[in-house]
């Protein structure tokens, strides 16, 4: 079996990859303190639990895209002729499905607290010979954790869409999420402190419906994409129109009579098939060389689009 040749990315592209795992290793990085910091103080209280078991889970996404990056830059083998492209989906669909297992765990535990009526204690803290409400240092740990996904994300989002790279991308809606699990935690803390006794597990509950729908949402794009679904719009998760571009620009040619094509998405580039119908058989081989070389031009993404002429569509 003749492997394809492998990708090659334009330069400018490759240099916003680049940016991407830099932009990756930090964001892990400072992931692994707010885990850290976050555990040292989340003492009994729900939404911190929740908020601390999301953080973790965040970590998920960047490791994925790192290591998908070491993988899909194998060149195409006997074992894998299409390539390693499509590692990217798995790394995503790994992580959608803990994330979504994940949200419907804080679910269930923050029902059980409020259908229980457990009340959450947020003790005291002795520094320096004084104590001081943990919840102070709860509310320190979780603005910690707010402000840097907070501006990480939208980097990563502003990126990610030039090399329409899925797995960043929603990377930085889990850093919105992220922060805005941290500003929950914090009203949630500072009710308790008020004697809103329910506070804490509402603000867990909110959290919990928040991670379940960003899984749900992960889950069925990373489905799609292993279905072989048509390209989607990484911005809008709109279908895209490239495929009838293709086939309008194969049309275009005076000895195409009519054209039909469809594409799929392998990671962050996009394979297929175009269909066409010859008005002769004149030089074909020639006129299928050219055509292909005048549609991979059409977008940066293309990685394989092979021209099959056929009798009728």
């Amino acid at each position: 079996m003749t492997p394809r040749p492998r990708y090659v990315m334009p330069e400018d592209k490759k240099a916003n990859m680049r940016k991407l795992a830099l932009l990756e290793w930090a964001n892990l990085g400072v992931r692994f303190s707010i885990v850290t910091v976050l555990y040292l103080v989340m003492g009994n209280s729900q939404a911190m639990k929740a908020a601390w078991l999301e953080d973790v889970l965040t970590l998920v996404p960047p490791i994925a895209f790192l290591i998908s990056l070491y993988f899909r830059k194998r060149t195409p083998d006997k074992s894998f002729p299409y390539g390693y492209q499509r590692v990217t989906v798995i790394a995503f669909l790994c992580g959608s499905v803990v994330l979504t297992l994940l949200g419907l765990y804080l679910l269930g535990d923050s029902l059980h607290v409020l259908i229980k009526q457990e009340r959450t204690s947020i003790g005291g803290i002795e520094l320096f010979g004084d104590t001081y409400w943990q919840g102070w240092l709860m509310i320190a740990g979780l603005l910690y954790s707010v402000i840097p996904p907070f501006f990480i994300g939208r980097i990563q989002e502003k990126i990610a869409a030039t090399v329409h790279e899925k797995t960043v991308y929603v990377d930085a809606r889990v850093s919105k999420a992220d922060w805005m699990t941290g500003v929950a935690g914090i009203v949630g803390i500072l009710g308790v402190g008020l004697g809103w006794w329910w506070a804490d597990a509402v603000a867990a509950l909110v959290i919990g419906l928040d991670v379940t729908l960003d899984g749900y949402r992960y889950l069925k794009e990373a489905i799609g994409d292993l279905l072989d679904r048509r390209p989607h719009d990484i911005r809008t998760g709109k279908p895209e129109r490239l495929a009838e571009e293709l086939e309008q620009q194969l049309e275009s040619l005076a000895w195409v009579t009519r054209a039909a094509v469809r594409l799929r998405e392998e990671g962050n580039v996009i394979s297929g098939e175009a269909f066409v119908i010859p008005d002769s058989d004149d030089q074909l081989v020639a006129k299928l060389a050219a055509a292909r070389e005048m549609v991979h031009k059409q977008d940066w993404r293309l990685y394989e689009l092979v021209i099959i002429p056929v009798a009728e569509l």
